[in-house]
């Protein structure tokens, strides 16, 4: 983690990614466009989690989790915003976007120059972080506000998790890796031959 932070190049590039992910998060605020924007959100947790390793994906996605945690202290935008005052739901979910997004690339690429290879292992990178996501917020959700949120929504909170993975779910992971895909090809294409780290 030090070798990682005493880097400029590092430091330039994590920088830039959380206040990408911060333009984005409260971007999600703005009226007919949050929830487009939403399915977007975490692609610089997934990007950094691929590009400069594990400790930069928690990093990137722990600090984008503490954000969420304090927008929802400081400007709720919906019933169930303050729930995400609760750590355990807005910042330990987000700390595990970046590893799997690492992990699962890393499996599928093997180090392999293989555009083919490198696109399908960005695609599935993205999914499964963007799903990883989900099932995390939503089982932390589950574990601790089940009663609060079937309350809340007027609806069991079983209903609530079909409606959300049946639609916003299935659009943010093909948003995810198709994004991720063409991003992490390009990148690998352009970077080829020079250090990332």
């Amino acid at each position: 983690m030090k070798n990682l932070l005493k880097n400029p190049r590092n430091l330039t590039f994590l920088g830039v990614m959380f206040g990408l992910s911060v333009v984005l998060l409260y971007a999600t605020m703005i009226p007919g466009f949050g929830a487009s924007i939403a399915v977007v959100m975490f692609l610089p947790t997934i990007l950094t989690g691929i590009i400069k390793g594990p400790k930069a994906g928690w990093l990137m996605g722990t600090a984008v989790g503490i954000v969420i945690m304090i927008r929802a202290m400081t400007m709720p935008m919906s019933l169930l915003d303050p729930l995400f005052i609760n750590p355990l739901v807005s910042v330990v979910p987000r700390m595990f976007i970046g590893l799997v997004a690492y992990w699962v690339y890393t499996l599928i690429a093997r180090q392999s120059k293989n555009t083919g290879r490198i696109a399908v292992a960005g695609a599935v990178a993205g999914a499964c972080a963007m799903i990883t996501n989900t099932i995390l917020v939503m089982g932390s959700l589950y574990i601790f506000y089940a009663d609060k949120i079937a309350e809340l929504m007027g609806v069991g909170f079983k209903v609530l998790l079909i409606g959300i993975l049946t639609s916003s779910a299935i659009i943010e992971a093909v948003t995810a890796a198709i994004l991720t895909s063409a991003i992490i090809t390009i990148y690998k294409k352009t970077n080829r031959g020079r250090s990332v780290s």
